[in-house]
């Protein structure tokens, strides 16, 4: 794993001391007057920064947030983040500031009211109580989303990302395409909260019925589907299926579908596929990549 640090250099102590801080718990991070040389070309090194990286932690302040060097590197991050190639941006208000328009729907950490002192010209100590907890909840937030890609597949998705690239300008208002981890319920709690959202807003169901289905975050406020929603799932070895739209994931790249319908379009647990959706049309291509199944026209599912 390793972490992109995007800041405004007025606050540089912080950064050191946050910088140290993730080290010491095994986390590499991506630190500009560690890495970067005269004579480098900024653009091009931030760039491939920001590829090899699977977290973006932006510190937000008054700096930071009219900084042209941060608000590239924040709209890199997010381009990564909707084809899995980035796993989580992380927000950490660290003065008094408006949270960018981009990120203002990401659940952040507050640490301006927290009371710091000069260690020397270099960095900064925290003499409150609330910076401790803050950076156990950091640490686990960033472990706990760091092995969903390895460096072999995200080479992968940026290979295949650059090589349409042509395709995707021509229609990028319409279309959504990213590679996403199809995974299920870890417990049969979690699955009945979401089929019992299904049920209150479509009650001609019974539960057994919602197979609930929750939706990438990123594809939150493009997508256009209804809380019950009945959503029929195609895969392009043309098995078919269905579920009901139950929400939206709140942090990552993962599409949650019920154990039943993916055994139906024959799909392994945690595999990570490409997705395409149709935004204007409502459809989302899945592509299993199963060579050994018959078919080969791309799968979708249509919400009716």
């Amino acid at each position: 794993m390793k972490v992109f640090i995007s800041h405004s250099s007025i606050d540089k102590k912080f950064v050191r001391t946050l910088k140290d801080c993730l080290n010491e718990n095994g986390i590499e991070t991506f630190f500009d007057e560690d890495q970067l040389d005269l004579g480098d070309n900024l653009v091009v090194k931030l760039e491939r920064a920001l590829n090899e990286t699977s977290h973006l932690v932006i510190i937000l302040s008054p700096a930071s947030i009219t900084s042209k060097w941060v608000k590239y590197e924040l709209k890199k991050a997010i381009d990564n983040h909707k084809t899995g190639v980035t796993q989580k941006i992380i927000p950490i208000k660290y003065r008094e500031c408006e949270i960018p328009s981009e990120i203002n729907d990401l659940l952040y950490h507050d640490l301006t009211s927290e009371v710091v002192l000069p260690i020397d010209e270099e960095k900064v100590k925290f003499i409150s109580k609330g910076f401790e907890p803050f950076l156990l909840k950091l640490v686990r937030a960033i472990k706990s989303t760091s092995n969903s890609f390895n460096d072999i597949e995200k080479q992968e998705i940026i290979k295949a990302i650059k090589s349409a690239e042509k395709d995707i300008e021509k229609d990028n208002e319409s279309v959504h395409r990213g590679h996403y981890e199809i995974i299920g319920y870890s417990n049969r709690e979690s699955k009945i909260k979401y089929g019992n959202k299904v049920l209150l807003a479509n009650n001609a169901l019974q539960l057994e019925e919602t197979r609930p289905i929750l939706l990438p975050f990123s594809l939150k406020g493009k997508f256009k589907v209804e809380l019950g929603e009945r959503i029929e799932l195609i895969s392009d070895n043309k098995y078919k299926s269905y579920g009901y739209f139950a929400g939206y994931r709140s942090d990552d790249l993962k599409l949650v579908i019920d154990k039943n319908a993916r055994d139906e379009l024959r799909l392994l647990p945690s595999q990570l596929l490409q997705v395409e959706y149709y935004l204007d049309k409502k459809q989302i291509y899945i592509f299993s990549g199963n060579k050994n199944d018959p078919g080969n026209s791309p799968g979708f599912f249509i919400i009716s």
